[in-house]
């Protein structure tokens, strides 16, 4: 009963500072709207925690936790090494750095919490989820500056759509991501259309910094979309040929590079981390060929990747309920993008020349098929895709003319009358 208390009387406060911080940005959020969004948020975390302990006998999530208990008491007991462990000692690897700075970048701040917390993990999902959600707001913020006109279906989609939603609110690296891609967004807006105030790229270095902590291998994906971006923000009109040139140059690089040289080459990392992968053991294995530095071999297993990052799981073959509704997620997308082809916004070109459409279009397609590349277990691909396929669901948001639909709808309600 002191746990429900505590959650209550958290979750309000909360509340409280992040209506604060809305009407200070002048994020254009109403208080009824800020309350639904962020209950949707810690509810969706809390049923995150639920059935992965009840069915699936926990995940990181709650490693994260038991872990953020031992980092707890070395804050209260030895405050200096809490806060020692985050430098980095020879000989240690690098690769092994990153993995305990990961693995710090959660389990110290959930330690700080648990000050108020007593360590109860769905309090936890409470702290960790309002520091995550200020990434959706400050990427909202930045979409209804572009789109505006499409606010509402903005909102639907990034704060109310269910996978992602799930995915992204237990207490995870991918919350976390989420928030430093937006801050990089947000502040690089900023600094190139509007103020060019000295902190902004210190921001956008401290973001890149735990994308490299937290991903460091999506980084490969990441920087040549962002560098489209920003030099694309300037010339809207050139964003297509921008994109389209720098994404061409990288493919031919990335095949020619193997081409040079079969052992060092651009796909050499992403070949180990398929093997790293197919080492190990899940109950559902999607099929998906080793991987070579050839161009050919690329070629050939890409049908596999496609179809098993955006096809599958179908949803016969689904096994569980988590499984059964990422089909079901899958569905949705193709209905969505169907709709947005039969009913695609009459000014679609200058939505297709933003460069944050094309941001959203060219990394999300691209980090999902080399998760398609890399990954063949279901359960960790759609939580790997949770961000990119969230930036694609936005995209299909800023194409699609409601009020076609709407008027659609009328005239065939007025012909069955």
């Amino acid at each position: 009963m002191p746990h429900v208390l505590l959650f209550i009387f958290y979750f309000f406060v909360f509340l409280l500072v992040l209506t604060a911080i809305i009407r200070a940005k002048k994020i254009d959020i109403p208080f009824r709207l800020t309350f639904f969004i962020f209950a949707y948020k810690v509810l969706m975390g809390c049923a995150y925690g639920y059935i992965l302990w009840k069915y699936y006998k926990g995940d990181d999530s709650w490693e994260f936790n038991r872990g953020s208990l031992i980092e707890h008491n070395r804050f209260i007991q030895q405050p200096v090494d809490f806060f020692r462990d985050l430098l980095y000692k020879p000989p240690l690897e690098l690769k092994w750095y990153l993995n305990y700075l990961e693995y710090y970048s959660i389990t110290k701040p959930l330690g700080i919490f648990n000050i108020f917390s007593h360590g109860n993990y769905y309090i936890n999902v409470i702290f960790f989820d309002f520091i995550s959600i200020i990434g959706l707001l400050l990427l909202y913020k930045l979409l209804t500056r572009y789109f505006n006109e499409q606010k509402k279906i903005i909102i639907a989609v990034l704060f109310f759509l269910p996978l992602t939603s799930f995915w992204l609110s237990g207490i995870r690296a991918e919350a976390l991501l989420l928030l430093c891609i937006s801050v990089i967004l947000y502040f690089t807006d900023k600094f190139i259309n509007t103020k060019k105030k000295l902190i902004y790229p210190v921001y956008i270095i401290a973001a890149f910094a735990e994308c490299m902590i937290l991903r460091g291998q999506m980084l490969l994906v990441l920087l040549p979309a962002f560098f489209c971006l920003a030099i694309s923000w300037k010339k809207p009109k050139w964003a297509v040929r921008y994109f389209c040139i720098t994404y061409i140059t990288g493919i031919i690089f990335f095949l020619g590079s193997m081409f040079i040289s079969k052992e060092n080459n651009f796909a050499t990392p992403i070949i180990k981390r398929q093997q790293e992968f197919l080492s190990l053991h899940a109950n559902t294995v999607y099929k998906i060929d080793s991987l070579q530095p050839s161009a050919a071999r690329f070629a050939k297993v890409l049908p596999q990747a496609f179809a098993n990052s955006f096809l599958r799981p179908f949803v016969w073959e689904a096994t569980g309920a988590l499984q059964l509704f990422t089909s079901f997620d899958i569905l949705l997308f193709w209905i969505i993008l169907f709709v947005v082809i039969r009913f695609h916004k009459k000014n679609w070109e200058e939505t297709a020349n933003n460069p944050l459409f094309l941001f959203f279009i060219f990394y999300g397609f691209t980090q999902i098929i080399l998760i398609g590349y890399v990954i063949p277990f279901p359960g960790a691909m759609v939580r790997y895709k949770s961000i990119p396929e969230l930036f694609l669901f936005l995209s299909l948001a800023l194409m699609v003319n409601r009020k076609r639909i709407c008027s659609k709808k009328e005239m065939q309600n007025r012909k069955n009358k």
